[in-house]
This record gives C-alpha cells, sequence and structure tokens, in this order.
C-alpha cells in the first residue's frame, strides 16, 4: 500500500511540475530567440550576402548574387542552401525586404532543432532530460548556438534537417522503405542546406554500414544504404546544379576550381595554429562545462555493446568522430564545430543521467548526509553535479540575456536610412558590407568572391593582405566608399587609396566617403 500511495504522489507530482518546467524553458527560449532580434547580432557580411539571394529572387526571379556590373555565380548563393533561401524570398515578396523577418525563418528552423533534439532524448531516457538537452544547446557558448539562431546562415536549418533525419533513422519507424525514403531525404536537404555538413554526413553513413557490417550485424544493408544513396544523389544534383546552373553556363572544371577556391579553403586545413585552435575549443569551458571528452568516451564505450540501443549509440557515435576529425581539420571557426557539439549533448545527457543514478540523490538524505560532514560519493557527485549545471547553464543564462539587452546595434539601419536619404540612385557606391545591398536599393559594387578566400588566408594562415588582390580603384568608378566592420577588419581599403574621397559622415563604425569632384 505504501509503495502503491508513493507511486501515485510521485504521478501528481510529475504532472504538476512537468508543465510548469515545460512552460518555463519555452519561455525563456521564445525570449531569447525573439527579443531585440532585429538589433542583435548587428546586420553583418554573411547574413547579407545570403539575403543578396533571397532578395534578388524575391524580385527579379534570379537565383544569384549581385553587384554594380550585374549577377555573380557562386558565392552566397551556395552559402545557404534553397531550404533557407525560398522561404525567406517567400516572405520578402509578400511583406517586403526586412531582414527582422528574414531572421525570423531561422529562429522557426532553431526552435524545430530544439523540439528534434527533445523528442528524440525523450526516447533515450525521459522528459526531464530532454530539457536538460534543449537548455544546453540552447546556451552552449562555443559554437553560439543562440547567435546563430538570430542571423540568416545554414547551421541551425542544416542541423535540424540532420536531426531530423537521425531521429527518424533511430526510430522503428525509419525501419521501413518509406522511413527509409524519408531519413534519405531529410539528411539530403541537410547537405544541400548547409553543404559542408556532407564532408562529414555522407563518409560516416558509409562507416555506420561498414559497422554494421563488421561488428553489430544487426540492421541490414538497406537500413544504410537507401538514406545513403538518396542523400548522397540530392548533394550530387545540387553540386550540379551549383557548379553548371548557377556557374552561369561556364565550364564545368573551371567554375569547380572556382568554387574549390571560393568555398573550401577555410574547411580542409590542417597547420600547426588549426589544430590546437579546434582542440582548444572542443575541451574548453564553452562546451557543456569541458564535458566534450568525457562525454566523447563515454559514447564511444557506451556503443561497443551489440544491441538495439548500442548500435543505436554507436551511429551518434560514428558521426560523432567523423565530424570531430573533420572540424580538427578545418580552420577551427566555431560555425564548423557544429557537428560535433551537437551531437555530443546527446551523450552529456546520457552521462549525467547517469552519474545521477549512481549516485542515487535523494534530496532529504542528501542533505542530512551534507550536515553530517559525510562525503560520500552521493554528496561528491551531487556537488559536481550542481558545479557543473552553475557554469553549464547558469551563468551562460545570464551571459546570453545579457548579450541581447545591452549589445544592440541598429548602426546598419542607420547607415542605410542615410544612403537612401542622400546618395543619387545612379550613383555606385563601393563597400565589402553587404547588409547594405539588402537595406537599400542604390548601385553598389561589391569585391569579388575569391577576396574572401584571400582575407580568410591573410587573417588565419598568415597569408598576405587581401587588398594586394582587390584595388576597388581599378574595379569599379566609385562615387561614394561605405568603409564599415568587415571593411575595417579585413584593411581591404587602406587609407593611401582613399585619397581622392573625403569622409562626409560617419554613423557608429560606419565611414562614408564621397569622391572628389
Amino acid at each position: 500500500m505504501a509503495t502503491m500511495q508513493a507511486t501515485v504522489s510521485t504521478t501528481r507530482t510529475s504532472s504538476v511540475v512537468r508543465p510548469i518546467l515545460i512552460g518555463l524553458v519555452v519561455l525563456v527560449s521564445l525570449f531569447l530567440l525573439l527579443y531585440h532580434l532585429s538589433d542583435f547580432p548587428r546586420p553583418w557580411y554573411d547574413e547579407g550576402s545570403h539575403l543578396h539571394v533571397a532578395k534578388n529572387f524575391a524580385l527579379n526571379g534570379v537565383y544569384a548574387d549581385s553587384s554594380s556590373e550585374g549577377y555573380r555565380p557562386f558565392g552566397p548563393a551556395i552559402g545557404v542552401g534553397p531550404t533557407v533561401m525560398l522561404p525567406v524570398a517567400a516572405l520578402f515578396r509578400a511583406f517586403g525586404v526586412s531582414i527582422p523577418l528574414a531572421r525570423l525563418v531561422i529562429v522557426v528552423y532553431s526552435i524545430l532543432t530544439l523540439l528534434t533534439l527533445y523528442v528524440m532524448m525523450m526516447r533515450f531516457v525521459s522528459w526531464p532530460y530532454g530539457l536538460l538537452a534543449v537548455i544546453l544547446l540552447l546556451m552552449v557558448p562555443a559554437i553560439g548556438y543562440l547567435y546563430y539562431s538570430r542571423t540568416v546562415v545554414g547551421e541551425i536549418p542544416g542541423t535540424f534537417f540532420f536531426l531530423l533525419g537521425l531521429a527518424l533513422w533511430l526510430h522503428p519507424r525509419g525501419r521501413t522503405i518509406a522511413g527509409l525514403v524519408g531519413v534519405g531525404v531529410l539528411i539530403g536537404l541537410s547537405t544541400i542546406t548547409k553543404n559542408q555538413f556532407a564532408f562529414f554526413l555522407l563518409p560516416a553513413l558509409l562507416l555506420c554500414w561498414v559497422a554494421d557490417l563488421v561488428w553489430y550485424k544487426q540492421r541490414g544493408w538497406k537500413y544504410f544504404v537507401i538514406p545513403g544513396v538518396i542523400s548522397g544523389l540530392m548533394f550530387g544534383l545540387w553540386l550540379y546544379i551549383v557548379v553548371i546552373k548557377l556557374g552561369q553556363g561556364g565550364d564545368f572544371a573551371s567554375n569547380l576550381k572556382t568554387l574549390q577556391t571560393a568555398g573550401m579553403g577555410a574547411f580542409i586545413v590542417i597547420d600547426k595554429d588549426s589544430i590546437p585552435r579546434a582542440v582548444s575549443l572542443l575541451t574548453g569551458i564553452g562546451v557543456y562545462g569541458a564535458l566534450f571528452i568525457p562525454s566523447f568516451l563515454y559514447g564511444i564505450i557506451t556503443s561497443l555493446k551489440r544491441s538495439e540501443q548500442g548500435q543505436d549509440r554507436g551511429i551518434i557515435a560514428i558521426f560523432l568522430i567523423v565530424s570531430t576529425a573533420l572540424f580538427c581539420a578545418s580552420l577551427a571557426w566555431d560555425r564548423y564545430a557544429f557537428g560535433p557539439v551537437v551531437l555530443v549533448v546527446v551523450f552529456v545527457v546520457l552521462l549525467i543521467r547517469d552519474l545521477v543514478g549512481i549516485a542515487n540523490i535523494k534530496p532529504a538524505s542528501w542533505w542530512k548526509t551534507i550536515r553530517q560532514g559525510d562525503a560520500t560519493p552521493s554528496v561528491v557527485i551531487g556537488v559536481f553535479l550542481i558545479g557543473w549545471f552553475s557554469v553549464a547553464v547558469l551563468i551562460p543564462l545570464y551571459n546570453r540575456v545579457h548579450d541581447i539587452s545591452s549589445q544592440t546595434n541598429g548602426d546598419a539601419y542607420a547607415v542605410a536610412n542615410w544612403v537612401k536619404a542622400n546618395v543619387p540612385q545612379d550613383a555606385v557606391i563601393e563597400t565589402w558590407e553587404q547588409e547594405m545591398g539588402v537595406l537599400t536599393n542604390n548601385k553598389i559594387h561589391y569585391p569579388p568572391q575569391l577576396v574572401l578566400a584571400y582575407a580568410v588566408a591573410q587573417e588565419w594562415q598568415h597569408g598576405p593582405s587581401a587588398a594586394n588582390y582587390y584595388d576597388f580603384r581599378t574595379e569599379s568608378t566609385a562615387d561614394y566608399i561605405i568603409k564599415g566592420p568587415f571593411g575595417v577588419f579585413t584593411g581591404l581599403y587602406p587609407d593611401d587609396r582613399l585619397s581622392n574621397y573625403d569622409i562626409i559622415n560617419t554613423i557608429g563604425a560606419y565611414q562614408i566617403y564621397k569622391k572628389r569632384s
């Protein structure tokens, strides 16, 4: 009878606590994702370049980047896939061009990503640990999940399609032919949304099949081949469209070479500086309170069991291993760490769950033990978990709220308003601040896409200045120059090249120059 009463009491408590906690997480998440959405982060280079494509498609029906001389192949047209560009373009066409409106698309993708993670973790553990996974990913500082949920880039949408495909694959319904086709389509959508994802997703699919053949011997070839072939074909078709169709009819070999130079220079790089950066990011406190390595090892060890659960964990572990290896072979930018950092949260939560189980923490008895001053295993693990939660959740939560409350910046909008009011429509503006092309309809000339590869090499690989490869005086007949944060950062407009221009206005970090008559 006592046991039955305790069970009923626990059920009643859960029925009250669960909606309260879920509601609290939902409210906090919506606040973090939506508050000051227009001004944090400030509109910036990558976001502006992607939105050029959506704007061109919405207004002109052309899926391409543009500059004053016309449309440009490659570049931002392939940096983020049509799964982002087309919804944004549809909103632009229906409601007008707006950066906050475009950011809402990414916010929706982020909410769907967190919901998918919650449902997947519910299957592995239980709803409280599903909420923990959501909170950890939303707050993780190392890859700026929240930051990239509020700006138009491809990491969040790509992560959504991958996680949804993975969740379906590991679900019993994912073993039907229809389910496996769905898995392949979702993973394929992930690769075309953010093409860098293809470089760990497709090899990992193959390795999962190899692991089944050699070790698990449970699920058969269809389980791996159908998703692998479909996702591979989708990525291959997208690559063809990128190289031939978006390459504006150029020679395949030359287009492919240009694509590799412009898009892959930062992704496959192994040097003495990049690997330490990668290791520092993954092992730092910014990845779930420095639990990446313990959780990485825990995931591998617990995936060795030849069982359904063991193979489920093994599939996630293989994706984790491949994405980690690829990240360590890149320039180690935070955006390249999305794969390993998102995947490892599964094992972080499972590790925490097992630590809680080992400690057998019961608040009443635990507090009594503390008062007695006994350093029992339960107390030691409990204290560790409280400290870890503070470092992994509470401090990042405070920092994220502080960021979006105090680091708003509307300078780009102010500059755009000044340009629209003071610069003639037929005047050419030279700038590398891509957001200007979204916020205004003026005639703007941008440096070629290849210059970005030189700027990356300059900043991260000690290469020569990007200004050595580009001189706006020979590339355009600029009447005005806007030198903003990105132009200053890359040094693309040195003062000696501005001798024929006068500063006529300064707005925040933006300087506006006009050519002397």
